[in-house]
């Protein structure tokens, strides 16, 4: 199996460092080479069949696979493909971003499609740079619609960079996004977190999401202003008991989920679509929360150690099995197989 990723260098991106180990793992088990921004051999705004023939001459790779999520490059892609073009295999994250052209997109250019999520309630859309208008959307409409083969493809863990600790500098954490439309749940907790940890005695950390694009908030540039991003991030989640916060309105598993079950410390968060697809068993391996019990919950399972670290402990096994890079590399390759790689 020969692979071109033309993605993104993401060692040093918040959020994304994990998809650079996991293409370092897609190497142990497949040839690979690179050609997305931050890579030696990136051409900004090169054709891709050039790109192709400039990397590999006249002998091309199986397929392009790129883990960016851009959908301005999706459509690129798909508009430069020829019948030269090998198989591209695209991904998507934030289904509820224009979904009508991420969709059209992947019909018109790709052989396959990689979803972190399946369902999406919502459609949002922006509207003056500054408003979102929001509409109903069938949860299904991704996987009613696309004609490409899909691989549920969710987050995941990596060890290099997420691990457990002995040593506990707070007893719970927030960290993230809070606006209230959204995300209704870490708003509530943003904003009486502090007070319930105050009247209880409880060490606590709040704090919002680091500024910036996805794709373009660099960790160490964040660091030197002090965000907690990159070893900092993954030091303070792993040094935590519990670390507590909600799913939004669109009900992903987000990247939160394995990044604080892969440090071994509490994941207290609302119920996530596809739960049991992930293998998420509420007070087994996480405590499933509401507007309503947050509270309660918090208090109960810092005031009980030996239940908060048994499901803390499980939540780490249930990630380290089955969503470690290693596990999403081989998924990869097997997906990428089973469409004729």
């Amino acid at each position: 199996m020969r692979i071109l990723f033309n993605t993104y260098r993401s060692d040093d991106l918040v959020n994304l460092n994990v998809v650079h180990y996991l293409e370092q793992e897609v190497a142990k088990i497949a040839e690979c080479q690179w050609s997305g921004r931050g890579w030696e051999s990136h051409v900004p705004g090169e054709p891709i069949d050039e790109t192709v023939r400039r990397l590999y001459g006249n002998d091309p790779p199986d397929f392009i696979v790129d883990n960016n999520a851009d959908l301005l490059e999706y459509r690129r892609l798909a508009d430069a493909r020829t019948r030269d073009t090998p198989r591209m295999v695209m991904t998507v994250n934030d289904m509820h971003l224009d979904p009508e052209d991420w969709v059209a997109t992947a019909n018109k250019g790709f052989s396959g499609v990689l979803m972190r999520y399946l369902y999406c309630p919502y459609a949002k859309r922006k509207l003056l740079s500054r408003f979102d208008l929001i509409r109903r959307l069938s949860p299904t409409y991704y996987l009613d619609n696309l004609k490409a083969p899909y691989l549920h493809f969710p987050w995941f863990t990596d060890e290099r960079i997420y691990g457990p600790s002995q040593e506990k500098d707070h007893d719970v954490i927030f960290l993230g996004s809070y606006r209230k439309r959204i995300y209704p749940l870490r708003h509530d907790i943003y904003h009486n977190l502090p007070k319930l940890c105050k009247d209880h005695g409880y060490r606590f950390l709040v704090g919002g999401r680091p500024p910036g694009k996805t794709p373009d908030r660099n960790i160490a540039d964040l660091a030197k202003q002090g965000y907690f991003v990159g070893e900092s991030y993954a030091r303070t989640v792993a040094r935590s008991k519990v670390f507590v916060f909600g799913n939004s309105i669109f009900g992903y598993p987000l990247s939160k989920y394995f990044e604080v079950m892969g440090s071994g410390t509490l994941a207290m968060a609302d119920r996530p679509q596809t739960e049991k697809e992930l293998h998420f068993e509420p007070g087994v391996n996480y405590v499933a929360i509401t507007m309503d019990d947050w509270r309660e919950k918090l208090v109960y399972y810092l005031e009980n150690d030996e239940e908060r670290e048994r499901i803390a402990r499980n939540g780490y096994e249930t990630v380290t099995k089955y969503h470690s890079s290693r596990v999403r590399a081989r998924q990869l390759v097997d997906f990428l197989e089973n469409l004729g790689g």
